[in-house]
């Protein structure tokens, strides 16, 4: 039952981190909605995420002996990802490096996409978590002694 939830957690992350990536903005200047391929470094996100979410699908679906060293990297991969989320929605307000030509004269606001990218990141490393749970519970027989 834990690889099920495990899976379908799985999947919900990186659906989200998809839906946030391709159809969410990432910050509002007035009516313009400004998505994640005009922020400066938006590859380095998009590498982190998908890494991340490579970790997790190698936690959920793999079968190994060493679950502890894929949670590692998932926990460590995670982190990555989370900072680079933050830092460029944390940039929603440099105009600058958003606009080549003019500048709205509006005051920008954070987008839902930088929201939904942490929510996806959070929900697939608790898959991996769970999965590696449920591995680890699976891996001892009942009746092994200590």
């Amino acid at each position: 039952m834990t690889r099920n939830v495990a899976l379908a957690a799985a999947v919900v992350g990186a659906a989200g981190s998809l839906l946030s990536a391709v159809a969410l903005p990432w910050a509002h200047y007035g009516d313009i909605t400004v998505p994640l391929t005009r922020f400066p470094g938006w590859g380095g996100y998009v590498s982190s995420v998908l890494a991340l979410h490579a970790c997790v699908a190698w936690a959920v679906l793999g079968r190994t002996a060493r679950p502890a060293l894929i949670l590692a990297a998932t926990a460590a991969l995670s982190l990555v990802a989370v900072g680079s989320t933050l830092l460029l929605a944390l940039t929603y307000d440099e105009a600058s490096a958003l606009f080549d030509g003019a500048i709205p004269a509006v005051v920008p606001r954070p987008g839902l996409g930088g929201i939904v990218a942490v929510v996806a990141i959070l929900i697939s490393t608790g898959a991996a978590a769970v999965s590696g749970a449920g591995h680890r519970a699976t891996a001892a027989p009942a009746n092994a002694l200590p």
